[in-house]
């Protein structure tokens, strides 16, 4: 029987997801389309309530604090919430949020240039793709490491000619900081011809050698065999359903379903070959396509082999808050302890996580155990 284990931030994620759907769905049946009377306008005000208040709240603390996620995400579901009022309020209250149907024009240009987008991104990607070495995300990773190194080489420099003027700590301009923002669009751009050159043999033939690999069910020939069946039954069905309403969004729908082949032939590519390795003294932990590792050696502070749950006592493991699992299987069989925390990058680089523990279920631990410690003697050596 297949166990799904989820971490609490995904299961409030999905919580959320589908309390959304509930209260849209509900909105949209119970608005009148008229208010002729005084229960009109209660449904209406519940509706509001539900739309304007719960949502933001509940999005607020189910996704952003307990998914430590950035505030200003919380546009997302309050534009949402606009858009679904314009569609289910009556004309007289939905045209106070006209100015979502204002954004159609936007967002039809914004169709078309990603159509452009992705015919310009699958030459570029292939040829970028074409004489890479690695990860072309792990390049993203290093230059956002070394932007927040220089710029927090800038802060302290400025913060002690501050000091010096007499001016307090709070005085230093906040485009100082270390701005996430261009980590995350980095790892949107580097996405594309990263899958190229996972799904593709011919270029990743210079890929460094799996240790050995995580136990992952995307790593399976069937299950990459049946997504991409869907995928295409998926994007048949959605050119016929659209067709008749307009034959551009049809092809353009039924086009980027069936243009996801290439993403789930690397993720199976990452899941079966290159899961887990090692280069330039970094240990690079590839949960599919779809998230990521890339941990410095020198901040391992302890490796363990055994058995381990995702739900040890904080005190067994230096009281680490939560422990990410990676890999298929009821019990993780190696244990990662790091010195400080480090950073996950989830959802294809846009839900980065940090953690302090790091639990694998690894095909043979003790190749894993014997690869980092032959690693860690040669850096001595050196």
């Amino acid at each position: 029987m297949l166990k799904i284990r989820l971490r609490r931030p995904v299961k409030y994620r999905i919580a959320f997801l589908i309390l959304m759907v509930t209260v849209y769905f509900i909105g949209f049946n119970i608005v009148p389309e008229q208010l002729t009377q005084t229960s009109d306008q209660l449904f209406l005000a519940v509706v509001s309530a539900l739309y304007f208040v719960l949502l933001p709240l509940l999005y607020w603390y189910w996704v952003i604090k307990i998914g430590k996620q950035k505030s200003w995400k919380i546009l997302v579901i309050l534009s949402l919430s606009s858009l679904m009022a314009r569609l289910s309020y009556p004309p007289q209250i939905a045209e106070y949020f006209e100015f979502i149907a204002w954004l159609r024009f936007p967002i039809l240009a914004v169709l078309l240039i990603i159509e452009l987008y992705l015919m310009v991104s699958i030459i570029k990607g292939l040829w970028q793709a074409r004489k890479a070495s690695d990860d072309p995300r792990l390049a993203i990773i290093a230059q956002y490491a070394a932007t927040v190194e220089q710029d927090q080489s800038n802060a302290v420099k400025q913060l002690r000619a501050l000091n010096t003027e007499g001016a307090s700590n709070t005085d230093l301009p906040k485009n100082q900081m270390p701005d996430d923002k261009k980590l995350t669009l980095g790892l949107i751009l580097a996405t594309e011809p990263a899958s190229w050159y996972y799904a593709i043999p011919y270029f990743s033939r210079r890929h460094p050698v799996s240790i050995t690999p995580l136990k992952l069910l995307s790593g399976q020939p069937w299950h990459a065999l049946v997504i991409i069946m869907c995928l295409i039954a998926a994007s048949t069905l959605s050119y016929m359903l659209l067709d008749d309403v307009s034959h551009i969004a049809a092809v353009f729908v039924s086009g980027l379903i069936l243009y996801s082949v290439v993403l789930i032939a690397a993720n199976y590519r990452i899941s079966r070959y290159y899961s887990l390795y090692q280069k330039e003294g970094k240990l690079i932990i590839n949960n599919g396509i779809w998230g990521f590792m890339s941990i410095d050696l020198t901040q391992i502070n302890e490796l363990k082999l055994g058995m381990f749950t995702a739900h040890m006592q904080q005190q067994q493991v230096g009281g680490a808050s939560e422990i990410l699992t990676i890999g298929r299987g009821d019990t993780a069989n190696v244990q990662l302890i790091f010195k400080q925390p480090q950073t996950y990058y989830g959802g294809m680089g846009q839900l980065p996580e940090s953690f302090s523990v790091v639990n694998l279920i690894v095909d043979d631990p003790q190749v894993f155990a014997d690869a980092l410690g032959q690693i860690h003697e040669l850096r001595k050596a050196c």
